[in-house]
């Protein structure tokens, strides 16, 4: 799921770089005690509780919590708070076997009791990573029982095999006892079980986050630096420029930054399978009442020239229609054939739905995402549909985008599909409580899948109702890229098909195997 909400946040964020310590670029080996990496986003705008966020928040989070299991180098599941995990026959029953000696930044221990008061959350409607937990939810845990010290059984409404990706993520992670009996304390700094603590000293909100070697943790000897530093920059040239000199050791670039970066001596690491696109937040028209008809989003989808917009300002990258990514078993050519731009009939289909002359609504941007929106704004108004950009006042603003706006941009990456549904477009990015019950279907129908033909039928349906239920509209699918500094650290290394390093693929120079 990677960057997905971040991404959700990525896509409106506007934020200044400040507060760049000095380095002597990117030729110098720093502190090699201290990794500073660059993001794309405010990773915490509204305090340290992961379960509030979604999987693009996975970076940061895991310096300071562990989850109940863990995304291994080669991206299958692994280990993590759990030692041990078996489904039952038909994949309703999950039972969690806990680690020993696990204890908290609160000195609190893990037990079985602490783990199903953290998933006992899930009826928050504010915890995000926990929506399709809820009652109602598509991965719905009926209950969650110790059924001793040291076990936990989740019991699921339905089948449920893929949950394990879902648990490696922030959706999994466990918070101490102390932020469970008070949460405010996650405002200030993360209550968890990670390798590292939070340094509140060094730490500025939206600027820096600092977070120091957490003695107690018993996996230090993953994590060869004492001090991990997070810098939020927004500006995609900004971040390039501070990593060639040197004040960041690494970060998401991008595709446009990697010849200057090259020729810099700048090493960058490559995936792809992401895709960038606009997602529909308001599907029940709460902020612009006419995208409540389906016809009107179908109307936007083929108003969009993606061949344009990827000849104007992608080159390299490949234009898409399908909501999912080319190697994807759910990408399809007959969708990519419907889709093609189609100016006469959008508007035949917004006359349709009654409104022939059109309607407008406003969406906020970013320095990653004004341009691409400025393209699009003219596609939209051969349509006779007014899109209006605003920049994103603050950080909060642009997070809160998911609940104040109709639509975003949001890159995506489908290594996890059914962590993406139920943590993005149904969790995350559907604040309002829009439903689809063909998008749910293929979903539960993913998530219960035991066979390659029933997942690969499961992804073709749910690739397709994306697309036409104007729940997603995909615009290009770019290659990732990761800028390090190579006399720094060795090559970043992705974890299987996942476009987002552990943080425990960033190791220095000299620790090379």
């Amino acid at each position: 799921m990677r960057r997905a909400a971040a991404v959700a946040v990525t896509g409106t964020l506007v934020v200044a770089l400040a507060g760049c310590s000095t380095a002597g670029g990117a030729g110098t080996v720093a502190d090699s005690s201290t990794l500073t990496i660059a993001q794309e986003a405010d990773m915490a705008p509204s305090g340290f509780d992961p379960i509030a966020y979604s999987a693009g928040q996975q970076q940061m989070f895991s310096a300071a919590y562990n989850s109940l299991l863990s995304i291994q180098p080669d991206g299958s599941v692994g280990p993590g708070l759990a030692s041990a995990w078996e489904f039952n026959e038909d994949g309703t029953v999950l039972t969690l076997t806990l680690a020993d000696g696990v204890t908290f930044s609160d000195e609190s221990a893990l037990t079985a009791d602490l783990v199903v008061a953290n998933l006992e959350r899930r009826s928050d409607p504010a915890l995000q990573a926990y929506s399709g937990f809820a009652a109602g939810g598509d991965a719905e845990m009926v209950s969650v029982e110790a059924a001793d010290a040291g076990t936990v059984v989740i019991t699921f409404a339905a089948p449920q095999f893929a949950v394990v990706s879902t648990l490696a993520n922030v959706s999994g992670m466990i918070l101490g006892q102390t932020a469970l009996d008070d949460p405010t304390l996650l405002k200030a700094a993360p209550v968890g079980s990670g390798p590292y603590v939070l340094d509140t000293a060094k730490t500025v909100k939206a600027s820096t986050y600092t977070f120091v070697r957490n003695e107690a943790s018993t996996e230090t000897a993953d994590y060869p630096f004492d001090t991990i530093v997070f810098r939020p920059i927004l500006d995609p040239q900004a971040r390039a420029n501070a990593l060639i000199s040197g004040q960041v050791d690494a970060g998401v670039m991008k595709s446009s930054s990697v010849d200057l970066l090259e020729s810099k001596d700048i090493g960058v690491a490559q995936i792809g399978g992401t895709m960038v696109s606009m997602i529909q937040f308001d599907k029940n028209g709460t902020s612009v009442p006419e995208m409540a008809d389906e016809r009107v989003r179908q109307a936007i989808q083929l108003s969009i020239d993606r061949d344009r917009l990827v000849e104007l300002l992608h080159v390299g990258d490949t234009a898409q229609r399908n909501a999912l990514p080319s190697a994807s078993g759910g990408w399809s050519k007959d969708v990519d054939a419907l889709w093609k731009r189609d100016v006469k009939k959008a508007k035949a289909l917004l006359t349709e739905a009654g409104y022939p002359n059109g309607f407008s609504f406003e969406i906020l941007s970013s320095p990653d995402t004004q341009a691409d929106l400025e393209a699009i704004q003219t596609d939209l108004a051969e349509a006779g549909i007014t899109l209006e950009i605003r920049p994103a006042a603050s950080t909060q603003e642009a997070f809160d985008a998911v609940k104040t706006t109709a639509i975003g941009v949001i890159p995506l990456d489908w290594s996890n599909p059914v962590g993406i549904m139920y943590g993005v477009v149904f969790g995350f990015a559907n604040s309002q409580g829009g439903d689809d019950e063909q998008l749910r279907a293929a979903t539960g129908a993913l998530a219960g899948a035991q066979t390659d033909d029933a997942r690969a039928e499961a992804l073709q349906t749910l690739n397709a109702r994306l697309v036409e239920a104007g729940w997603l509209y995909p615009l290009y699918e770019p290659l990732l890229n990761i800028g390090y500094n190579p006399k720094k650290l060795n090559p970043v290394e992705f974890p299987g098909q996942q476009s987002i390093p552990l943080l425990s693929a960033f190791t220095p120079v000299d620790k090379a195997e």
